[in-house]
């Protein structure tokens, strides 16, 4: 009966995936690479070399997976392309459409198709994947994850100090005498909301102000999120005097609602939004935002991609967390 790689995976203590890369001439750790050697040598592996050809001649291809083709996503995967088209790799999005099953369905499908990497956009429905990352980590395929972290997951990350940005932000207000403030953030499951939550918190504790429940609102990351959750906050008995949305999308949503309750920004309600896309400079007044450093996330999410399909793993795995910075303009008024 003829030697399988799945014999030759087993008796090396590897993935199949693995095997696989080997044997599709890409470069693996020394460790495992010696591994696969020694088992297709005692075993007396002979590969199809017909099929061999057609495997190595086929186009390289990394994917970029994400929930949504958001501004956020449109911004960064050009960068993404850009870079690996350096090196010849071709670039195919797909969208999961914020739904975990698809999310699975989608990782299957490029794994079957022998996509070479993927940069994963992860949101908060990747705990439901952990087990088809994993497996792509263990066959040696290199994953990146963009923005959200994965509990659980050791491989390359591209964020940015989600914390720190909330903090700021929220410390702006309170340099302007504002006491009351709130935040609208994103879904309770989510790092990045966590994360930026966390800095709200720490900002109103630092300086001693009262941090009330229904100053705290879930726009779940969309515009009809943030459209709510700010008219929650304007229909509640105490406003606050100052609101920090955490997100794009709702950024867009609650201007959409205040301008429909004719609420004049910044006389009745400072306001500081989140990212910088063409879209929001259309808004009267100008908003003060929260800017991501959306080039620099995308070329190093390429770069470390790039660095694990030459095989390079020495400093594996690396989590980088950019800074922000805050652009001031005319939508926060001093007390």
């Amino acid at each position: 009966m003829p030697v399988t790689i799945h014999d030759v995976a087993k008796h090396a203590g590897v993935a199949v995936g693995t095997v696989s890369r080997y044997l599709n001439g890409y470069t693996l750790r020394e460790k495992n690479r010696e591994k696969v050697e020694d088992a297709i040598e005692e075993l007396g592996f002979k590969e199809n070399i017909m099929a061999r050809g057609l495997k190595r001649n086929r186009s390289m291809t990394v994917a970029v997976v994400a929930p949504d083709f958001s501004s956020f996503v449109a911004a960064m995967t050009p960068v993404i392309e850009q870079e690996l088209e350096k090196q010849r790799y071709s670039l195919i999005t797909c969208n999961y459409q914020g739904d975990k099953e698809k999310l699975r369905k989608k990782l299957v499908f490029l794994k079957e198709r022998f996509v070479d990497g993927i940069v994963l956009f992860p949101s908060n429905l990747a705990d439901a994947s952990i087990d088809l990352v994993q497996s792509w980590i263990d066959a040696e395929t290199p994953v990146v994850l963009l923005d959200h972290l994965i509990p659980g997951i050791h491989t390359d990350a591209v964020t940015v100090d989600n914390s720190n940005a909330s903090f700021r932000a929220v410390e702006r207000l309170i340099l302007e005498n504002h006491a009351n403030i709130a935040i609208i953030d994103g879904p309770e499951d989510s790092y990045v909301s966590q994360e930026r939550l966390k800095g709200y918190c720490a900002a109103m504790e630092t300086y001693n102000l009262p941090i009330r429940e229904n100053w705290i609102q879930r726009g779940a990351f969309t515009r009809t999120g943030g459209y709510h959750a700010v008219k929650a906050l304007r229909e509640s008995s105490n406003r606050p005097s100052a609101v920090y949305v955490a997100n794009y999308e709702m950024t867009i949503g609650a201007i959409l609602a205040l301008h429909e309750m004719h609420v004049r920004i910044p006389e009745e309600l400072s306001f500081i939004g989140f990212d910088h896309f063409e879209a929001i400079d259309v808004v009267e007044p100008p908003l003060t935002v929260v800017e991501l450093p959306i080039e620099r996330m995308g070329q190093l999410a390429a770069e470390f991609l790039l660095k694990r399909l030459r095989g390079d793993y020495e400093d594996f795995p690396v989590i980088t967390k950019l800074n922000t910075k805050i652009t001031i303009r005319s939508s926060i008024q001093s007390l």
